[in-house]
């Protein structure tokens, strides 16, 4: 296959290169300057019979025109937007994409953005490592995902796979399509303003094309409001993005996730300083794993051209431990369900759920797990069950999560862990010595820190309220309490 020439537009990924050298006749564009392009391609056209593009660099009307000899491009992405179609088909050059392999982490990223920006996680970060929850106290209430009506639009293979996990998360779900889909639990939208005006967040699932470019339009973005979300894990040509600077500057619009813009890597600078959007820089597919399953998607489309063979076109998800298997416990467990992640979990006794895997001590959890959230209540017997032994268990690549309880977790020995590289990383709610932080984990990139908000939204402070008089009118009236400790 070493005569197939591949012309490699920009560097993408090191083990697609290196492989692409390995296999075949590379062809780097980026070994020639800007301004000798053109030359350079003259000089190897003859050669070129392949190019492998992306959703940023890819075969364009005039790059198909400067390579008589093209017969295939394939797209180390799902979109194939930057691809001129109609030269394609008009030359019989072929055109393969990766699709599947990155819908798991597309529709994870969406879920994300949205309860990043609904719960505020990054400035929660934030305001921990400024020192401020120890100078000003509890960080503002935020607004739960759970419950929420979500509209997707677009219910291909990364809208569908929003819905299932976001229906974990006992949210309705709504959605706008081409056509109506077979799926009679969500609800179907002709057009996207009455979608828009349907739901709480709105997220952008379609493909672009001269239909859905600006099909998020400043009457969209008005239907979805000043209390709406919205998240775009498309492409940013979906949405019109200079009224949507001007609706979240306004607070016409309530927040925004966004993963993609328009003229990428160049977002909007007015959104740089705004504290209701979260910004993620095109990095929906961006896992090792997702990219290392589209190379050699990539890599099989190529050698199955080469060999006149039909072209090609999951994984799991993570090992996800639970410490407590209680309520909370139970929740996360359905909701990591959803993503496709094995639910492992230890417990005082073993409980009846046949479709997780219970381990009878929390190191042997830790060594079978990818993810270990700490869930349980704290005792005596659970003060610092995670110790150094359980942090080496979960290993280098693991990563802790606790919004159990600070001292559920031996602090110093968490933070050696991260800063020596022991544990890959952590996401903390809880302290030990609550509001101080720390100071170590201040500076740390593997970590995230918020200020114990685990139940920091308006729904659920309004909901403890209501218990809390509740229990005292049942008292004052001599009726049984509502929820009695003791």
């Amino acid at each position: 296959m070493e005569s197939l020439g591949v012309l490699l537009l920009h560097p993408m990924n090191a083990y697609l290169e290196q492989e692409l050298d390995r296999r075949f006749r590379l062809i780097r564009l980026w070994d020639s300057p800007p301004d000798a392009r053109a030359d350079f391609l003259r000089s190897n056209a003859s050669a070129i019979r392949a190019v492998v593009g992306n959703a940023g660099y890819n075969a364009d009307s005039a790059l198909i025109d400067a390579l008589p000899s093209l017969e295939i491009v394939a797209s180390f992405s799902v979109g194939i937007d930057r691809v001129d179609l109609a030269k394609c088909r008009e030359r019989g050059i072929r055109v393969t994409n990766t699709p599947d392999v990155l819908t798991d982490d597309v529709a994870d990223l969406a879920v994300g953005l949205a309860i990043a920006a609904l719960r505020k996680i990054p400035q929660a970060d934030r305001y921990v490592r400024a020192g401020l929850w120890k100078a000003k106290g509890d960080y503002t209430l935020t607004t739960r995902f759970s419950g929420k009506r979500v509209s997707i639009l677009g219910l291909g293979r990364i809208g569908l796979a929003v819905a299932k996990r976001a229906e974990a998360f006992d949210c309705s779900i709504s959605y706008h399509s081409r056509s109506q889909k077979p799926f009679p639990n969500y609800r179907f939208f002709t057009n996207v303003v009455n979608l828009a005006a349907n739901c709480d967040v709105l997220i952008v699932a379609c493909s672009l094309n001269s239909e859905t470019h600006h099909i998020v339009s400043r009457e969209v973005i008005d239907a979805l409001g000043p209390e709406g979300v919205l998240i775009n894990i498309g492409r940013g040509a979906h949405v019109d993005e200079p009224e949507l600077v001007s609706a979240l500057l306004e607070k016409r619009l309530g927040a925004a996730g966004l993963d993609v813009f328009e003229h990428e890597p160049f977002p909007p600078e007015q959104l740089l300083g705004l504290d209701n959007v979260v910004l993620a820089p095109h990095v929906g597919s961006d896992t090792e794993e997702t990219c290392k399953a589209m190379a050699d998607l990539v890599l099989q489309n190529l050698e199955a051209h080469a060999l006149n063979k039909p072209l090609v076109t999951s994984f799991s998800g993570k090992r996800v431990g639970i410490i407590g298997l209680g309520r909370i416990g139970l929740a996360v467990a359905t909701r990591v369900e959803a993503f496709d992640c094995p639910v492992n979990y230890y417990q005082r006794t073993k409980k009846e759920y046949p479709n997780y895997t219970y381990y009878p001590s929390v190191v042997e959890l830790a060594a079978n797990s990818d993810v270990l959230v700490v869930a349980c209540p704290l005792n005596e017997q659970t003060r610092h069950i995670v110790n150094r032994e359980v942090i080496d268990a979960l290993g280098p690549k693991g990563v802790l999560i606790n919004i159990g309880r600070g001292p559920h977790v031996d602090e110093p020995e968490l933070v050696s862990a991260l800063v020596e590289g022991r544990l890959g990383g952590a996401g903390l709610d809880v302290f030990e010595d609550e509001p101080n932080v720390p100071e170590a984990l201040f500076t740390l990139d593997n970590v995230v820190l918020v200020p114990h908000v685990g139940s920091g939204t308006h729904e659920t402070r309004q909901a403890m309220a209501d218990l809390v008089l509740g229990n005292l009118e049942a008292h004052v009236l001599k009726k049984p309490l509502l929820t009695p400790v003791v």
